[in-house]
């Protein structure tokens, strides 16, 4: 039996270092070496999830595609959008290799639209809620 772990707190920090050992995990499964990664997020309306006013006024202004549609940014960047509603967090991100541009791997995290507090977060099994790597 798999005892889960309730997470307790969310911060930038937390989110940022939850990521890296996403993209870590994914790097070691597929032999990937880069020098720097940047980020597509893609947000994935769920059907029959309702979505509060939260997750309204982040799909409307700071996750549309005149936003961040198909846009490349920085880790800072990223964490900085979806950590905009601290401590609420997308409730879950898969982490997708894209591509390798020189030295920098592209990933896409496709989120949910759903901003939640910690102890509601998906994948904490991996060790790095909200984060699932798809290898």
């Amino acid at each position: 039996m798999i005892i889960l772990e309730e997470i307790k707190q969310m911060n930038k920090d937390v989110f940022r270092e939850n990521l890296l050992k996403t993209i870590e995990e994914i790097s070691l499964k597929k032999g990937l070496t880069f020098t720097d990664c940047k980020f597509v997020i893609e947000p994935v309306k769920e059907k029959d999830k309702p979505l509060n006013g939260a997750d309204e006024m982040m799909r409307l202004n700071i996750l549309s595609e005149d936003n961040i549609g198909n846009k490349r940014l920085t880790l800072d960047n990223t964490i900085n959008i979806l950590c905009g509603l601290q401590p609420l967090v997308p409730i879950w991100i898969e982490v997708h290799f894209v591509d390798m541009n020189e030295y920098i791997a592209i990933f896409k995290l496709r989120c949910s639209l759903r901003f939640r507090k910690p102890s509601l977060l998906r994948n904490t099994e991996t060790g790095h809620a909200p984060f699932k790597a798809i290898v």
